[in-house]
């Protein structure tokens, strides 16, 4: 089941990134110039940038960085930031390696458009499909708060610090149910695990939040929590669509009750240009090589599959180094080829 979810929300998100590009790329210039950092030593060391501690992303991150750690002479760490814009800025000067970030905000980040006010064009995707990611609407179970046009009038969490694009998303999803950001009363928060724990003390009603992190667990033990269904509707794809995002069925999880509908959209793991080839396929064969090790750190890496690590739907290019690994195991095709050209004409 898992895999005809994966299938559908691909497919989806091919027709919605396209969807997309008139909002990010007409005015916005993607530079694919070459690698600059020409050496052939492994690093001694890697730092894997991601959201705050109890993210999904932390988790991910910190499953990789273990990986890599054991499996290269490389060491390996994973280092939280409040959000993407506040270590994208970081890739591109080199002082860490690489980064969780999704579609959306690499496009932006790397073009400097939408949340992010200068353009960082040494960014490059590592590795691309990685699930997809899914959020969704999180209230207290015991509350009355049954679907998402319920929320009129409530507090929401609000604002996220530097994780920009939550906002973005939670706006997306508010909109599934005809709620504008004038119809709540906004609570600001400093980052997404600020306003989860918000709902668990009951000092918002609701808030935006990824599924399958540990602090949905905490706050869960604290408070049960819930997340609202967003109703699969060529409408509300239509609006997710202008995110890059689609509404698909969540897989079991904590604040999930029944079946349930949720957001979901692909992320990448991101490096640049300062990081040579050989590192990048040493890490990326450590993670292809122990699949089944990842498994055991996280439930999330079910969805991290062979088949879409080299997504065709990529938005800013591949690192060269990632092109000659995934040429090497086969799953580089004529149509990333396509894809490339096409972003970089």
């Amino acid at each position: 089941m898992r895999k005809k979810y994966w299938r559908q929300f691909i497919a989806t998100a091919v027709v919605f990134i396209q969807m997309l590009a008139p909002l990010y790329v007409a005015n916005a210039k993607v530079d694919c110039g070459p690698v600059v950092n020409k050496g052939n030593e492994l690093a001694r060391s890697v730092a894997i940038g991601t959201s705050p501690a109890g993210t999904g992303a932390f988790s991910l991150g910190s499953g990789l960085a273990a990986v890599a750690s054991k499996s290269t002479p490389i060491i390996a760490k994973v280092q939280p930031y409040a959000g993407p814009n506040s270590f994208v800025p970081l890739l591109e000067s080199g002082e860490i390696e690489f980064g969780i970030i999704n579609i959306l905000d690499a496009h932006m980040a790397m073009t400097g458009t939408g949340t992010y006010k200068k353009a960082y064009p040494s960014l490059r995707v590592l590795t691309g499909g990685v699930f997809p990611f899914t959020g969704g609407i999180m209230v207290r179970d015991k509350s009355d708060i049954k679907q998402v046009s319920d929320l009129k009038g409530k507090k929401l969490a609000w604002d996220f610090g530097g994780h920009a694009v939550v906002q973005a998303l939670f706006n997306a999803a508010l909109e599934t149910g005809g709620i504008k950001a004038s119809d709540v009363t906004q609570v600001r928060v400093s980052t997404s695990n600020d306003g989860i724990r918000g709902v668990a003390e009951g000092k918002v009603d609701a808030t935006y939040a990824s599924l399958g992190t540990g602090i949905n667990e905490e706050a869960n033990a604290q408070d049960p929590v819930r997340f609202l269904n967003i109703p699969n509707t060529d409408a509300n794809n239509r609006t997710l669509g202008k995110l890059g995002s689609s509404v698909v069925k969540a897989e079991p999880a904590t604040g999930i009750r029944g079946d349930t509908f949720v957001v979901g959209y692909p992320l990448h793991i991101l490096t640049s240009t300062k990081v040579n080839e050989r590192t990048v396929q040493a890490v990326l064969k450590a993670w292809w090589d122990n699949h089944a090790e990842l498994l055991t750190i996280h439930p999330l890496f079910k969805q991290f599959t062979k088949d879409v690590q080299a997504i065709t739907n990529f938005t800013i290019p591949y690192h060269p180094g990632a092109i000659k690994f995934y040429k090497d195991t086969g799953v580089w095709t004529a149509k990333h080829d396509a894809r490339t050209k096409e972003i970089c004409g």
